[in-house]
């Protein structure tokens, strides 16, 4: 675009135009029909592509259109769920050599145990990440690496469905797997055993043959007393009998069992993968404060959001290039969103609870399992009942169903919050929604009518767009009952239409459950074009 300087009779002075000077006799330059249109085509299609339809009485549209592109050229935020998504990892880095206090440190602060690892501590207090060795029965669910870890080892029958047991350590001293070499053949891991001492054996006798006194005695052997003289032996003596017993405290330290010597400890097994705490960090207030500091993400933010549904089914469809989806203060973003699905069904792209109702509305929902989106309709404007697996979920829309059998959702399309009703020959809205029709109140006094919009547009509508038609048609519509009529210098109503045979458009914001009317004539009629949400 440039200014017409191919058009000679345009009269512009340096390729610009001028206004008419008496003075010095300069002509005034003119604008032509072309240049005027090509100018005014252009800023109407900077209007059109930030979503806006050109309006003259509007004169800000040019700048909200500039706005909408400028936003929406802007790359999507990527939702980040984990810290190595922001950058933060086990690595790190420094441009200088560490010194041994430095090195000593960070080895005092080392913990790269893997789930499984058995670890002895002297205190009775579990640490974190850890399980006592005890021969306790644990849920798979709860701890799936280690059940992964130690499978069926050391079930012993009775677990459950779902459990796992531990072994158990109290009381027991560790020995390690023989595994081939032939001290402790015949071991499996995990099998346990009993205590044992090894064999000691030995030989005597009271009176060997031709001796006149018993054997000595030492060690673990002792010779007792004897008195008087042994039979068959040559030349007598004083002897008559000896003993001799076993006692092995004589020469070593005996108890009830045979244990080395030993510190008691508590042995913990490593039970999940979690980071421990090293100092005053919190793991997860950590996490909890990367995922404030993001760039704010609204739930159910959008980014070309269009839904429909024909009335000629029971199909819902609901298309995004991006939709924002949430659980707690945690999002996501989804891309790319295409869903079609049917309020006949239940669940996840169905309906939450139980089956539809005639002339209800219900609230669409995008739900997320981590893997794939569905949607889900629901009586619940903030609380759907989310089906199993699915944890974010942001609502783009409500349907209303008529009042057949049938029970389809009524024949309307929406783009961003703007909603409309479909008319549509053989469809569930083959004419215009009426709302009211005929004399209501009185014009002059005026007297207003309530009128509840529920039946026409879903609890979180901001604004009812409406169109007021009639053969000789007077009819005022107020957001509330305090206007004056259309007569009154200080309270006119919002909207008033007088005319006949015309059909006049309003869009009237929305200040609680009703809108008030009042009509001259018997062919006068307010209908609902459609709404504006308040996503």
């Amino acid at each position: 675009m440039d200014y017409p300087k191919s058009v000679p009779s345009v009269g512009l002075v340096n390729g610009k135009f001028v206004d008419e000077n008496p003075v010095t006799g300069q002509v005034g330059s003119l604008i032509s029909s072309d240049w005027g249109n090509a100018v005014t085509d252009e800023l109407l299609n900077v209007i059109r592509a930030g979503g806006k339809e050109p309006a003259e009485a509007e004169h800000d549209q040019l700048l909200a259109a500039i706005k909408a592109i400028v936003r929406d050229s802007i790359p999507p935020e990527k939702i980040r769920t984990t810290l190595a998504e922001y950058g933060i990892t086990d690595a790190y880095t420094k441009s200088v050599t560490y010194t041994k206090a430095e090195i000593e440190a960070l080895l005092k602060n080392m913990s790269a145990l893997p789930v499984g690892a058995m670890v002895p501590f002297p205190k009775g207090t579990v640490p974190a990440g850890f399980l006592e060795v005890d021969g306790s029965v644990q849920s798979a669910a709860t701890y799936p690496d280690l059940a992964a870890y130690l499978g069926t080892t050391f079930n012993t029958g009775g677990e459950g469905a779902g459990n796992f047991r531990l072994p158990e350590s109290r009381g027991e001293f560790l020995r390690g797997w023989d595994h081939g070499r032939g001290v402790d053949a015949g071991r499996t891991l995990g099998s346990s055993q009993t205590d044992a001492l090894q064999n000691i054996t030995g030989e005597s006798s009271t009176f060997p043959t031709g001796s006149t006194a018993p054997l000595n005695s030492s060690g673990v052997f002792k010779t007792n007393a004897r008195s008087g003289v042994p039979t068959g032996i040559a030349g007598g003596g004083a002897w008559s009998s000896a003993s001799i017993d076993f006692d092995a405290s004589r020469v070593a330290r005996t108890a009830a069992e045979t244990r080395p010597r030993n510190l008691a400890v508590m042995w913990c097994i490593k039970a999940w993968n979690a980071p421990v705490n090293q100092g005053n960090i919190d793991i997860a207030e950590l996490a909890l404060q990367v995922q404030r500091q993001k760039p704010i993400a609204i739930v159910g933010g959008y980014k070309s959001l269009a839904v429909s549904a024909s009335g000629l089914s029971a199909l819902v469809n609901v298309a995004a290039d991006q939709l924002i989806v949430g659980a707690g203060q945690s999002v996501y973003s989804l891309s790319g969103v295409n869903l079609s699905f049917s309020g006949l069904a239940s669940g996840e792209n169905g309906i939450d609870v139980g089956e539809l109702l005639p002339s209800t509305w219900y609230s669409v929902w995008v739900i997320w399992n981590g893997n794939a989106p569905a949607g889900l309709l629901s009586l619940s404007a903030t609380a759907p009942k989310l089906p199993a697996g699915y944890t974010h979920k942001a609502r783009v829309s409500w349907v209303k169903t008529d009042a057949t059998a049938n029970k389809y959702p009524l024949n309307f399309i929406q783009n961003g919050r703007r909603c409309s009703y479909r008319i549509t020959p053989g469809s569930n809205v083959p004419g215009n929604v009426v709302i009211s029709a005929g004399v209501q109140g009185h014009i002059s006094i005026p007297t207003y009518v309530a009128i509840p919009v529920a039946p026409f547009v879903p609890p979180t509508a901001v604004t009812i767009h409406m169109a007021m038609t009639g053969t000789n048609s007077t009819q005022m519509v107020a957001p509330n009952d305090s206007y004056g009529g259309y007569t009154s210098l200080t309270n006119q109503p919002l909207v008033f239409y007088a005319a006949s045979q015309h059909l006049a458009q309003y869009q009237l914001q929305l200040e609680g459950p009703n809108i008030y009317r009042a009509a001259q004539y018997a062919g006068d009629r307010l209908t609902c074009l459609g709404w504006e949400d308040s996503l």
